[in-house]
C-alpha cells in the first residue's frame, strides 16, 4: 500500500499511465494531482510533509544522562549517543546538523549548539587541569571542537577556552579520532566550572574518552585567565510568566 512517502513513485506511474491512453501532463502536474489525493493543496506542501517526515526519521539517537544539550534552535540537530561511532565501533556522543525543511538560519554559519556539562569549580580551586577527548568529525563547515570555562557567578567569566587560537584547535571537515586537550589553572573565586564539545555550522562531530584531570604546574597552559568578561544570563530572573512568547519547533 502506497503512503503519502511514495508520492513521486506514484506520480510516475500516473504519467506512464495517462501517456498510454495518449494524455500528456508534466511531471509537476502529476505531482500536484497526487499532492491532491492526499487532501493537499499542491506538491509544495507534500513535499514539505514528506522532509518533515524524513527529518523525524533521523532522530533516532537517545539522550546522555548528565550532559545538557544548548543551542538557540534545537530543531536544527539531532544529538545524543551513537552505539557504532564511524571508524572505531565504539560507543560516542553525536551532535548532527539536519537540513531543516524551514531552517531559522539563511546563513548556516550562525548555527551552534554544544553538550556540555557543568559542576562545581570548589574542589579544583587552586590546580591545574587538563579537559580532553577524542573528537571525529564528518563534512564540519565552520569548526567543532572542546570547550571549558570557570564562573564566578552566573554570567560572570573567569577563564574560557575553545581553543580557536590553538594549532591543535578546530576541527573542518572529515577527521578520524584525534585528542583535543585544554590546560587551565582553575582560579580561588571560581564557583562554576563548564566543559563540552560542539557544533558549527553543518556537518557531525563525534566525542569519546572525556576526562577531567588534575595536572602538574610544569604542563603548559592552553587557557588563560580573563579579564572582566561579563556574559548576560538569560535565566537569573523569572521569564515568558505569561506564556505569551513561543518558539514554533515545527519544520
Amino acid at each position: 500500500m502506497y503512503t503519502y512517502r511514495n508520492a513521486k513513485r506514484m506520480a510516475k506511474i500516473l504519467e506512464t499511465s495517462l501517456r498510454e491512453k495518449s494524455v500528456d501532463i508534466s511531471h509537476g502536474e502529476s505531482l500536484n494531482i497526487i499532492a491532491k489525493q492526499f487532501g493537499l493543496d499542491d506538491w509544495n506542501t507534500l513535499s514539505a510533509k514528506i522532509k518533515r517526515a524524513q527529518v523525524s526519521d533521523e532522530r533516532r539517537l537517545q539522550a546522555i544522562q548528565a550532559w545538557n544539550f544548548v543551542g538557540e534552535y534545537p530543531t536544527e540537530f539531532d544529538y545524543g549517543v551513537d552505539e557504532n561511532a564511524p571508524g572505531s565501533g565504539r560507543r560516542a556522543a553525536l551532535i548532527r546538523y539536519i537540513q531543516a525543511v524551514r531552517s531559522r538560519y539563511s546563513n548556516t554559519a550562525r548555527v551552534f549548539c554544544t553538550l556540555m556539562q557543568s559542576v562545581s569549580a570548589v574542589p579544583y580551586h587552586g590546580k591545574r587541569l587538563e579537559i580532553c577527548a577524542d573528537l571525529a568529525t564528518e563534512r564540519v563547515s565552520h569548526g567543532a571542537t572542546i570547550w571549558v570555562r570557570v564562573d564566578k557567578s552566573p554570567g560572570q567569566v573567569l577563564i574560557f577556552d575553545n581553543l580557536k587560537q590553538h594549532p591543535d584547535g578546530w576541527l573542518f571537515g572529515d577527521n578520524g579520532w584525534t585528542k583535543r586537550r585544554i590546560i587551565l589553572d582553575v582560579p580561588p573565586e571560581g564557583v562554576s566550572l563548564h566543559f563540552g564539545f560542539f557544533l558549527k555550522g553543518k556537518g557531525s562531530v563525534w566525542a569519546a574518552n572525556f576526562d577531567l584531570t588534575v595536572v602538574d604546574n610544569s604542563v603548559p597552559l592552553t587557557a588563560r585567565a580573563t579579564e572582566a568578561v561579563t556574559r548576560e544570563p538569560n535565566w537569573t530572573t523569572p521569564q515568558n510568566m505569561d506564556f505569551a512568547t513561543v518558539v514554533d519547533l515545527k519544520y
